[in-house]
């Protein structure tokens, strides 16, 4: 990401995109658009954590909504699902645009959703890339300095589930699935 691009996380109510989001604002970013599985998630992501907008993946008209919401364009996407999501960001991408493959996540029966206009990346020179943290250990030390900076400033806040016993976990890992949770769940033993 560089200062002023315009950046749209998927999953942004998760642990991850709560981050992805909000490291992007505090690295100068000039939109942050998330995306979220209710209303009550869609508030926190712009009321609480100061995304610029947020709009519900489960809308039928997600991709004008987002273009709505981006009518300039997406310069950078952190991809946390893959899917519909991906198809629809594609085709606001900005020329160059650049996405993070975090996640995909798989539909009910097993697979994971297809992406049917993936040959538009080639027009609009988009680099699609992996990411995985383990490629990046060597800048541990520098990520924590800042992130530890942001958090003793307040400039970064974060939700997290607790769920007591471990007999609770499986239900509570089809929950997080399910998108029942905002942020990270953790299963207390």
């Amino acid at each position: 990401m560089q200062s002023g691009d315009t950046v749209f996380v998927s999953n942004a109510a998760s642990s991850v995109g709560i981050l992805a989001g909000q490291i992007a604002r505090l690295k100068g970013a000039k939109k942050v658009i998330g995306s979220a599985g209710s209303a009550s998630k869609i508030d926190y992501l712009v009321k609480e954590l100061g995304f610029d907008a947020a709009l519900d993946y489960h809308d039928s008209s997600f991709k004008d909504n987002l273009r709505d919401l981006a009518p300039d364009g997406i310069d950078v996407y952190f991809d946390n699902v893959g899917g519909k999501q991906l198809e629809a960001v594609i085709d606001v991408m900005n020329p160059f645009g650049r996405i993070a493959l975090c996640g995909a996540v798989v539909s009910p029966d097993g697979a994971f959703e297809g992406v049917t206009n993936l040959v538009l990346a080639i027009g609009k020179r988009l680099t699609l890339k992996g990411f995985n943290v383990m490629d990046h250990l060597s800048r541990g030390p520098s990520f924590q300095a800042e992130f530890s900076k942001w958090l003793a400033e307040g400039a970064i806040k974060y939700s997290e589930t607790v769920i007591e016993g471990i007999e609770l976990a499986p239900q509570s890992f089809v929950d997080l699935l399910a998108g029942k949770f905002l942020g990270k769940v953790v299963v207390k033993l």
